[in-house]
């Protein structure tokens, strides 16, 4: 579960809203408790060059932040941050910022003045992290109402949709895929995997046994895929509902809106708060969410595959 909001959390416009929101966050912090002493830096009567001072003072910060997770995104498909890791790179961002803060205060605050760097550090360590600590938790309860969010609207797409004949049809006929799929599986063992895309032409071949997972991303997927023990990505320009269709004699099963998983690679099914989550034979994978629309089918492809091993 924590995995899949880190994924939400590291997209452009959480990022930009991340930023955004700190930067507000800050200014009002730093106004109403001036934890730097900004105060002293200037003559702040002269209400223009103290709005300025924290300005600047907050911009630092903001550009800061703004490096670290438009790096965070660069890397999102080279490092596959988990829970741990996400903290970890946290904290760096807390370390880089309370030591350019930490340059600003020995300068300029004459409350520090003949103290050494390294005796101001801390204090500015924890002014920066209670400052942040607030954005960073609404942010992160924010991505999480947005994964939960998200479960919920296939749910409700589901349960439409069960009230119509032609659902209980493809239900039915789902199943019934489901079970020649299994019954077919030794035969599908070790076959490469063409990929091609809309126009046609072959883009990339992947043995089944190494394919993890495809994510559909707007008008493209992206393949993972485990290469050498590494995780690697693969950007098609196609959609998962051409994938679906292609691939419905392999071990390739939607099980979420935005998502197709070889189940071949699925260990665990979990069920949490939050819904249904596969866990893949492969560490650096992250969790992979089960929509309520593909639910019952999942659970009873995973009981059936499980007899079979």
């Amino acid at each position: 579960m924590k995995d899949t909001i880190i994924k939400y959390f590291n997209r452009k416009r959480n990022i930009a809203a991340f930023l955004v929101f700190v930067y507000a966050f800050a200014i009002g912090f730093i106004f109403l408790v001036n934890p730097f002493n900004v105060k002293s830096w200037v003559d702040w009567e002269d209400t223009d060059d103290y709005v300025i001072t924290v300005l600047s003072v907050v911009g630092i910060g903001f550009f800061v932040l703004l490096v670290s997770r438009s790096l965070m995104y660069i890397l999102r498909n080279k490092v596959v941050l988990n829970f741990k890791g996400f903290l970890i790179w946290v904290a760096g961002e807390l370390a880089v910022l309370s030591a350019f803060y930490t340059l600003f205060a020995h300068e300029y605050d004459p409350n520090y003045i003949g103290q050494g760097y390294f005796d101001i550090l801390p204090r500015i360590f924890m002014y920066i992290s209670l400052l942040l600590l607030v954005p960073y938790i609404i942010s992160w309860m924010y991505v999480a109402l947005k994964v939960k969010r998200d479960v919920e609207d296939d749910a409700v797409v589901n349960t439409k949709a069960s009230e119509t004949d032609d659902t209980k049809s493809d239900m039915a006929k789902s199943i019934s895929e489901t079970e020649l799929l299994l019954k077919e599986q030794p035969e599908t063992k070790h076959n490469i995997v063409n990929f091609s895309d809309e126009k046609g032409q072959l883009k990339l071949s992947v043995d089944i046994d190494n394919l993890l997972y495809i994510e559909s991303a707007d008008n493209y997927v992206n393949i993972y895929y485990s290469n050498k023990g590494k995780f690697s990505r693969f950007m098609l320009r196609s959609t998962l509902k051409s994938i679906e269709d292609t691939f419905s004699d392999c071990d390739l099963v939607r099980c979420h809106r935005s998502y197709v998983v070889n189940f071949n690679k699925v260990k665990v099914l979990r069920k949490e708060k939050m819904g249904l989550f596969l866990d893949l034979d492969f560490d650096k994978a992250p969790e992979i969410p089960v929509s309520k629309t593909y639910a019952e089918s999942v659970i009873n492809l995973f009981s059936k595959h499980s007899l079979l091993q």
